[in-house]
């Protein structure tokens, strides 16, 4: 039976050559020649994605065999395994992927003949007009066979008939999504049956073109939207996550676009929108019909953002053993987040457990070679999916994968999914999360936005994820699905070709970043020693050229200081926050300073001159003094709070630092209720601005006893502050953790106290909280009543003890005392 006829047209661009359908079926038949083979016999096909690569795949079905596609990315230990299980006659692939191929047949000892097309001779089977047409298999015979692999066990052969994909053909022809005009744009690796069949075989099949790109850059994407009228996109989600960044950016920078966007989104029509954002769609050639996105779900409001655009994002859902499709949706009724409407011909139902269901035509006749793993997966003509899913208004809304929900010990469960989903709302400086159960927390495991941080002026980046985008999402969360634990991580999270992350990798993703960096060149020029070798004693730990200062070597807000200052006296050259912004790395920074010092002297950090030798800036000058604080507070703490006080003492009629645990948003206000009227109107507290944020905690923070610290910039200037208040004869109230506990558990003190107390050589009294974290923990809002205890003990000095040393001994001091009780 005819698959492909002659339209008398281009059939497939590819670096500047216009392919006509003619070419290429004289192209497949060529190919064919070569091929001794019976019906489902299997043809691997290893290449990379070329016209070529479509000229074997028809080949081979013209000769009523199975194609067989597989990753280009292989290296020949992981095609040894595909080669053994896929028992193939022939392997057709590229002079690129030549050697690899060679060296898995000679490894396995498999019976394999090679036909590299790259020695072919596509045109030298000339047809006449009668005979310009490729057949395909027949209905029930094994058409194509494509590897999945889940979270354990080996890759599995899935089993697709020509009538399995013909079902998926059949369900779409109502809808006319694909049209013989169509000019649709190859992007993604054919070894994945998405954009196989997306944007390979069913445009050719139905008369369209077939656009493939050598270079996947965004200029050479850009280049070739212009050039070629797409009018169709293949891509998955992180595609269209850079295309909405880069117009997002430009609008929300013009004032009048801004306006516009609101008045589209309002009207919600598609037609209004077009004309009014006319340049984006010429941006991306003037003739999208619309954008198909798949291999992982849509952050919906992208798809929003689209739709007020004037272009249509369609989502479906499915997997390779459904040939792909269950369901999709149809031009004119995308619904952003929503996988759209059963394919027609196709039965979908929701398991109890929430399981997607589904059966029909388009199921798989099971995994090549295992029946045991098909006869779990297919039950009773059911194909059990694996995700979990809802059926609202007749549409498939996809709420998880069931082997990643995230059993908890308290036996609740967590979609992590959902999670990812709102914080992504929250923050613009996330490029990619991942929500997992890391060291028994739950854990996000976040990529930055290099991008976004550098545009925003961002130097602390695991502090502004941690107490931004984390905990704006857990003010809201319930208590079970608070995130705990935040792993900042300086490479992209590891994810299938169709960029969906692989959980099941995260674990040893994680400890392997953990793990000390191997050995590796390190440059020889004497900035970079000199640099290295200061790192190394800071960080008690080997450091290699490409680590990042934060993210890899830990480098927090105050040892960025600490580093800047040395940069400074060492190489006598002026220095600001932002080139750290600049020059990320340890190899990238020192370049900078070869390129810039003036001579290189050696000198210890002197954090007394940085301390003192500049003022601070203007101190606070409180309107709100802690007297009248206290009389606001007074009635609502003796409500909640039974104050249990012991060692108060044992603060000094002197300029002291007060450190103690932050248990609850409480703390501080029940300490300035404590504290002696003579000792109040002299005290001052530490805090980062990131948890005063909104007109009346802003309000409070300016006209109140409170220095607030920016993680991102002046730093040394709230440092200075805080020194100028004490050798003034203030107090200082610091909370080492720098925010409250999350989980009731104390946390990791910073040194800032510790600093101060040894340079300007004052007292510090250590206190301790107990109780708060029970009656108020984070996120709630209103106190349950209860008792908490708090005691101040004996002052101390920091005397000749390194402050790591100190900072410790206090920490030590307050642990011990929360597991008296």
């Amino acid at each position: 039976m005819k698959f492909i006829t002659d339209y008398n047209k281009t059939a497939i661009k590819y670096e500047g050559r216009d392919i006509s359908y003619r070419e290429m079926i004289e192209g497949a038949k060529s190919y064919g020649e070569h091929l001794e083979i019976e019906r489902e016999d299997r043809v691997i096909i290893f290449m990379e994605n070329r016209p070529e690569l479509l000229y074997a795949f028809l080949a081979v079905w013209d000769r009523k065999g199975a194609c067989v596609c597989l990753d280009e990315g292989f290296d020949a230990k992981e095609l040894e395994y595909y080669l053994r299980d896929a028992d193939a006659r022939y392997i057709f692939t590229s002079n690129k992927n030549l050697e690899t191929t060679r060296e898995a047949i000679a490894a396995t000892g498999v019976k394999l003949k090679v036909l590299v097309v790259d020695e072919l001779n596509e045109g030298e089977k000339r047809l006449e007009a009668e005979e310009l047409w490729l057949e395909h298999p027949d209905r029930e015979a094994v058409a194509l066979m494509l590897y999945t692999s889940g979270t354990t066990g080996d890759p599995k052969g899935v089993m697709l008939t020509y009538d399995n994909i013909l079902a998926n053909l059949e369900g779409l022809e109502p809808y006319k999504m694909y049209e013989k005009t169509d000019v649709v744009l190859a992007i993604l690796p054919m070894h994945h049956i998405f954009p196989l069949l997306g944007s390979g075989i069913v445009p050719l099949f139905k008369g369209g073109t077939v656009v493939f790109l050598k270079e996947m850059s965004k200029a050479a994407i850009g280049e070739c939207l212009q050039k070629n009228g797409i009018t169709m996109i293949i891509g998955v989600p992180r595609l269209y996550e850079m295309f909405h960044r880069g117009i997002m950016e430009k609008i929300e920078g013009n004032r009048v676009a801004k306006i516009l966007f609101k008045v589209c989104e309002r009207a919600g029509s598609l037609n209004f929108s077009k004309k009014i954002f006319k340049k984006v769609h010429e941006g991306f050639g003037g003739r999208i019909k619309f954008f198909v996105s798949g291999g992982s779900k849509l952050e919906p409001q992208i798809a929003k953002d689209f739709l007020t655009l004037g272009l249509e994002v369609i989502e479906g859902y499915g997997m390779t053993e459904t040939a792909p499709m269950i369901s999709f949706t149809p031009r004119g009724q995308v619904v952003p987040g929503s996988a759209g409407i059963v394919l027609p011909g196709t039965e979908l139902k929701i398991g109890e457990d929430g399981e997607i269901l589904s059966r029909g035509r388009h199921i798989m006749k099971g995994y090549f070679n295992k029946p045991e793993a098909t006869a779990e997966t297919v039950v009773d003509g059911w194909i059990h999916t694996g995700d979990l899913g809802e059926l609202r208004d007749g549409k498939l809304y996809v709420t998880g994968r069931k082997k990643e929900m995230i059993v908890l010990s308290t036996g609740k469960n967590i979609n992590p999914l959902e999670i990812e989903a709102s914080i992504l709302k929250k923050s613009n400086l996330i490029q990619e999360i991942a929500v997992t159960e890391y060291n028994n927390l739950l854990t996000a495991v976040i990529y930055p936005n290099f991008q976004a941080m550098k545009d925003e002026g961002i130097t602390n980046i695991r502090e502004t994820l941690k107490w931004g985008a984390i905990d704006e999402y857990n003010n809201e969360a319930p208590t079970y699905r608070k995130i705990l634990g935040v792993e900042v991580v300086g490479e992209e999270l590891p994810k299938t070709k169709l960029g969906k992350v692989r959980r099941f990798m995260l674990k040893d993703f994680l400890d392997g970043m953990k793990r000390e960096e191997v050995e590796v060149e390190e440059p020889d020029f004497e900035e970079y020693r000199v640099l290295a070798d200061y790192l190394k004693k800071v960080k008690s730990r080997g450091v290699v050229p490409g680590a990042h200062l934060e993210l890899d070597l830990g480098l927090d807000s105050l040892e960025l200081v600490e580093l800047l200052s040395f940069l400074e006296h060492t190489f006598k050259i002026p220095v600001a926050e932002n080139l750290l912004l600049e020059h990320s790395t340890v190899e990238s920074l020192a370049e900078y300073l070869a390129a810039n010092r003036k001579e290189i002297t050696y000198e210890e950090i002197n954090w007394r001159e940085i301390l003192t030798k500049t003022k601070g800036g203007e101190l606070p000058t409180p309107l709100i003094r802690g007297g009248l604080v206290k009389f606001l507070t007074w009635l609502p703490l003796k409500y909640y709070v039974d104050l249990r006080l012991k060692g108060i003492e044992n603060i000094p009629d002197k300029p002291c630092i007060l450190a103690g645990n932050h248990q609850s948003f409480l703390d501080g206000f029940m300490l300035n209720s404590i504290l002696p009227p003579h000792v109040r109107g002299e005290t001052y507290y530490m805090a980062i601005n990131i948890h005063f944020e909104g007109r009346i905690k802003r309000f409070a923070a300016e006209n109140g006893n409170i220095i607030l610290v920016n993680l991102n910039k002046n730093i040394k200037e709230s440092l200075q502050k805080a020194a100028e208040i004490l050798q003034s004869g203030g107090n200082l109230v610091i909370f080492p953790e720098g925010a409250r506990t999350r989980d009731g558990r104390i946390g990791e003190f910073k040194k800032t106290f510790a600093i101060l107390a040894r340079e300007l050589e004052v007292p510090v009294v250590t206190f301790g909280i107990r109780g708060a974290y029970d009656l108020m923990p984070y996120g709630s809002r209103v106190p349950k009543r209860g008792p908490v205890d708090i005691e101040f003990f004996e002052e101390t000095l920091c005397g000749e003890r390194s402050t790591e040393d100190f900072n410790r001994e206090v920490r030590d001091r307050i642990k011990e005392w929360l597991e008296k009780k």
